[in-house]
């Protein structure tokens, strides 16, 4: 939700984490560095995983998130469990007028996605989505930058991102790198940051032609993604997203009709051209000649980022009506473009944007069926 209303009163606004694995721990940590946020309880379905970390942060804690939802503890949730099991605790904790921030990705499948989304609008709750890569000073100044309008109309985009993970890494745990357990690979869990950055600073494709296999791993679901893109107005794309490749080389770059944008490694550069290209193209007598190109000065801001700013700028929106930097809603973007890069591998073939959910969820099904 994105209107600007107070929904908690007071100072602080008291948060309660469930799913306390790695990532939910980090979060409970992480809470200390928020001065608008309380850690008020923890939950986790392994009882002595929830009560070490309720001692350790002397908060009470829980094993079953329903008496967590009704103790009245909390003001808003975090949801940290496996993503899977995000859409179940979700749909409790929205429909019981909880406001809530969710890992990534939200669910699975676009269709429970939605289905959330739906259920925060219809019950006025605010929801938000984990996306504090949008807070990078480089991504932030990248948005900030194409929101102005510098780069005209976009007319490429080009995303790779390299995200290396050993086998050690999906023995860790029975769920991971299934169908059953996380409903695809790469793009579900690794690269759905930087799909969303792609989205937010590119836009929707309109068609996508891809590419999913499995090349290196011993696992179930993808460990490479690929696809070309096109876009309504006829600006082309490409992405390529894997864990096979180790880093450096994370990419990001967007060029339109008046400049460049490239993001590598967390560099950000930025290019002007003289005059859009559209105009110079039938303008300039010169056989062989361009627009000029000027590189402008980047400034980014020194400070601290990370997941403590999504917590923070969800907190000051219960408190203060701040705007919601990453709204559930969002969300939903890199999960349709994921779904339709690996139905257009299953067929063989380009697949429209937007996808058929029942298309989908029947491939997935069929999946989990085919491989549990």
């Amino acid at each position: 939700m994105t209107n600007n209303r107070t929904r908690v009163k007071g100072e602080r606004v008291r948060l309660a984490v469930i799913g306390l694995g790695a990532m939910g721990q980090e979060h409970c940590a992480t809470l200390h560095k928020v001065p608008e946020m309380q850690l008020a309880a923890v939950c986790d379905g392994y009882e002595p995983n929830a009560t070490k970390v309720g001692a350790l942060h002397s908060v009470p804690s829980f094993t079953d998130h329903r008496p967590l939802i009704r103790s009245r503890l909390c003001d808003a949730v975090l949801i940290a469990t496996p993503h899977p099991v995000h859409y179940s605790v979700a749909l409790d904790v929205l429909r019981a007028g909880i406001p809530l921030l969710c890992e990534k990705p939200l669910t699975e499948r676009l269709s429970t996605a939605e289905r959330l989304v739906q259920t925060a609008h219809r019950k006025d709750v605010p929801f938000a989505i984990m996306f504090q890569r949008r807070l990078e000073p480089a991504f932030a100044k990248a948005i900030a930058w194409v929101d102005s309008g510098a780069l005209g109309t976009i007319r490429r985009t080009t995303l790779i991102c390299p995200e290396f993970r050993t086998q050690a890494y999906y023995n860790s745990g029975s769920w991971r790198g299934t169908w059953a357990g996380e409903g695809g690979g790469v793009m579900i869990n690794q690269a759905p940051h930087y799909l969303d950055l792609l989205l937010r600073l590119g836009g929707m494709p309109c068609e996508v032609y891809g590419r999913c296999e499995t090349r290196l791993h011993k696992i179930e679901v993808e460990d490479v993604a690929e696809a070309m893109l096109r876009y309504q107005n006829g600006c082309s794309g490409y992405l390529s997203c894997s864990t096979n490749e180790p880093g450096p080389g994370h990419l990001l770059e967007l060029v339109g009709d008046m400049g460049k944008l490239f993001i590598r490694d967390g560099v950000l550069r930025l290019f002007r051209f003289s005059e859009p290209v559209p105009e110079f193209t039938f303008r300039s007598p010169v056989v062989w000649s361009q627009p000029g190109c000027v590189e402008e000065k980047v400034e980014l801001p020194t400070q601290d980022w990370g997941h403590f700013l999504i917590v923070q700028n969800f907190a000051r929106h219960l408190l203060h009506g701040e705007p919601l930097v990453a709204p559930a809603g969002e969300g939903l973007k890199s999960l349709e473009l994921a779904h339709a890069i690996w139905l257009s591998a299953q067929l063989g073939k380009a697949v429209r944007l937007p996808i058929n959910r029942r298309a989908y969820d029947s491939f997935l099904a069929k999946k989990r069926k085919i491989t549990t």
